[in-house]
């Protein structure tokens, strides 16, 4: 049996040997070396347009640190004690955030590998080279970089941003069907930038033959790629979609969070970890942060245009469906109840999610009747809880709210009062600001 301790001791060392940018037209390719000594070599790759001539120094170490966020999925798959890092410096800070990182990042994945050990433990990091200090960049830039997946959150932002005519570029990571739909329909971008990124095969063979597996913080992967996207189309401000609910644990009680990556205190310190890099005048941070789930859905449902094509769910996002099956399907419906008729919400899932049985375990997640939430990318336990009081209130009936009637009326808040907050703990810039006070 393949443990996180036998697996430690066999390969105690992970290697990020080096990467190679290879210019090809108006094309970056970048391909990365990573290696388990005595396991396998990994060789993921990424892609990456360009829109405008770059120095190439700062590309190169955009690039390097991209791949210390790519190595989070290979290294997983044995946990080895030491990361030896062959082909980039890091100064101690750097290293101390990486720590971070990879422990609360995989939270969740150590979580359900009943994985204990504490952040200093995990593992050390030894750079053979030294830190090169931070680059100066001459360029100027302007305009919004959104980061694109085709649910509602980041259509409220491309939204928002056109009403107040703010120049956007969407940004999405390989091609899906509910991604593709939501650019094309959205008709006020000055572009769209594509990056392709590879998974190495051996590492989906070691997943398959039993090596240890499990959710990695993809919302850093996408982070430090849009960095290399911002520099090398141009833009100015990468402008997140997170909300202020993705900051909420999923474990009550610990630090593990699926959505850590999304947080409040992830986005803190990304930002100072590019400072540490160079000093463009690249801005990274979430416009809907001053909001919850409850608030970005309120708004969401005035874009009645993109109704019929926005898929947050993970399983059917890819081929353009909702699943109608997993807790994401059922945590958007909830959460879109006080804003959209039964009906509409009916014809875009395909049937009442409330009726199901087979969500009954998933409900009582999602509403805290149960300790731990779906680990998926899902609001808070009290707005859940707000929404279906609100239904309820207003003579809504179903299977799952008629069953657990007696718990949601005595731990739920009302909604009104959450639809007036705004998180002061943001990174907006104070024009960015504007556009969502007051609505």
């Amino acid at each position: 049996m393949k443990t996180f301790r036998s697996l430690r001791e066999q390969y105690p060392e992970f290697v990020y040997k080096a990467y190679h940018m290879d210019r090809m037209g108006d094309m970056y390719k970048i391909t990365y070396d990573f290696e388990i000594p005595g396991l396998a070599e990994f060789h993921p790759t990424w892609e990456f347009p360009v829109f405008r001539e770059v120095n190439e120094g700062i590309l190169s170490q955009l690039i390097f640190h991209l791949g210390m966020a790519e190595s989070i999925s290979y290294y997983k798959c044995v946990c080895p004690e030491q990361i030896r890092v062959l082909c980039g410096g890091l100064n101690q800070e750097q290293i101390a955030w990486w720590k971070k990182l990879y422990h609360y990042g995989l939270g969740e994945f150590m979580y359900k590998n009943n994985i204990n050990v504490s952040m200093n433990d995990l593992m050390d990091i030894v750079c053979e080279q030294e830190y090169p200090g931070v680059i100066h960049d001459e360029a100027s830039y302007e305009g919004c970089l959104v980061p694109v997946g085709g649910g509602k959150d980041s259509i409220v932002s491309l939204c928002l941003l056109k009403d107040k005519q703010w120049p956007v570029t969407t940004y999405h990571i390989n091609y899906g069907s509910a991604i593709k739909e939501v650019i094309d329909a959205y008709d006020y971008k000055k572009g769209d930038y594509y990056a392709k990124r590879t998974l190495c095969a051996n590492m989906l063979k070691l997943n398959e033959e039993g090596y240890l597996n499990g959710h990695t913080p993809f919302s850093a992967i996408v982070a430090f790629s849009a960095v290399v996207a911002a520099y090398l189309s141009g833009n100015q401000y990468i402008t997140l979609s997170n909300e202020t609910s993705a900051n909420e644990a999923t474990v009550r009680g610990t630090n593990v969070n699926h959505q850590y990556s999304k947080s409040i205190e992830f986005e803190n310190d990304f930002i100072w970890y590019v400072q540490q890099i160079t000093d463009s005048d690249i801005h990274y941070f979430s416009l809907l942060r001053p909001w919850s789930e409850i608030q970005i859905a309120r708004q969401f449902a005035k874009y009645t245009e993109f109704h019929s094509i926005f898929r947050s769910c993970n399983v059917g996002s890819k081929e353009g469906v909702w699943c109608a099956n997993c807790s994401k399907c059922l945590f958007v419906y909830i959460i879109l109840l006080p804003f959209l008729d039964e009906g509409e919400l009916e014809e875009i899932f395909g049937e009442n999610l409330l009726n199901k049985e087979s969500f009954d375990k998933d409900f009582r997640e999602l509403t805290g009747i149960l300790e731990n939430k779906p680990f998926e990318c899902v609001g808070t336990r009290s707005e859940v809880l707000a929404s279906l009081l609100y239904y309820i209130e207003m003579g809504g009936k179903s299977l799952l709210t008629e069953r657990y009637e007696q718990e949601i009326l005595y731990i739920a808040s009302p909604l009104p009062p959450m639809l007036k907050n705004y998180v002061e703990a943001n990174n907006l810039p104070d024009a960015f600001a504007e556009l969502l006070k007051g609505r």
